[in-house]
């Protein structure tokens, strides 16, 4: 074997090896995307695609199913309905979620209306600030951590962080992601 084909070979072997480890983290990524926020238009399109090509995998997380999430969210409960329901049972996002939603797909009631705990009527400039927030991928463990941190009310946090968000300020959330509930 000559030496130019040796370099040839080597080289080859290396771009594949390349492709091979930046395929993979492009795969993983979209994963970590996609179970950040499982019912976003990209997070289905991921689990559409992986069921397509035969791979077992939930875009939901564990104990948690799309009936549940769908459940809930149907029953027109706020995101401030599903805080008072974490407070109350003590439970994170998901796991409330998931038990409000089994909750309501077996008949059952929950201990408060849907709405109970929205705020109604915000200015419009608040609207699009908790608009903003939202849309950005915040959860409500955020929403908690920045009420603690400034000492209020839920609403209040997220017409501050949102407006935070629209002036392109990083929120003191330390080294936490948003990711969609």
């Amino acid at each position: 074997m000559t030496s130019s084909t040796r370099t040839f070979r080597s080289k080859t072997l290396r771009l594949t090896a390349i492709g091979v480890a930046a395929t993979g983290l492009c795969v993983v990524g979209a994963g970590m995307a996609a179970a950040s926020n499982p019912t976003s238009a990209f997070g289905q399109a991921v689990g559409t695609t992986v069921h397509a090509v035969g791979v077992d995998w939930s875009d939901m997380p564990d104990g948690y199913t799309q009936a549940q999430y769908e459940a809930f969210w149907a029953a027109e409960y706020s995101g401030e309905d599903l805080i008072e329901l974490q407070e109350l049972w003590s439970l994170d996002e998901t796991e409330t979620k998931s038990r409000a939603g089994q909750m309501l797909l077996d008949g059952e009631a929950l201990p408060f209306a849907p709405g109970t705990h929205t705020t109604p009527e915000l200015p419009a400039d608040e609207q699009a600030a908790i608009a903003a927030f939202l849309d950005a991928g915040h959860t409500a463990e955020d929403v908690e951590t920045l009420s603690a941190l400034w000492d209020t009310e839920f609403v209040e946090t997220k017409a501050r962080a949102g407006q935070m968000v629209l002036d392109g300020e990083e929120l003191p959330l330390g080294s936490a992601t948003p990711a969609d509930s």
